[in-house]
């Protein structure tokens, strides 16, 4: 009896983690808006110049 129980706790266990990993998942690609700002920019005067580069 002890050990059913054991192995139904485990069992329990790895079913909860596999369902938290599939939940938390992202399910769509994540994507970051473009910008020639640099990150963190509070005035328009921060460009990349590697945007501009030729």
């Amino acid at each position: 009896m002890r050990q059913k129980l054991a192995l139904l706790t485990v069992a329990y266990v790895a079913i909860s983690a596999i369902l938290l990993v599939l939940a938390y998942h992202p399910q769509g690609p994540v994507t970051t808006q473009k910008t020639d700002r640099v990150a963190g920019a509070s005035t328009g005067s921060h460009f990349l110049v590697e945007r501009f580069a030729g």
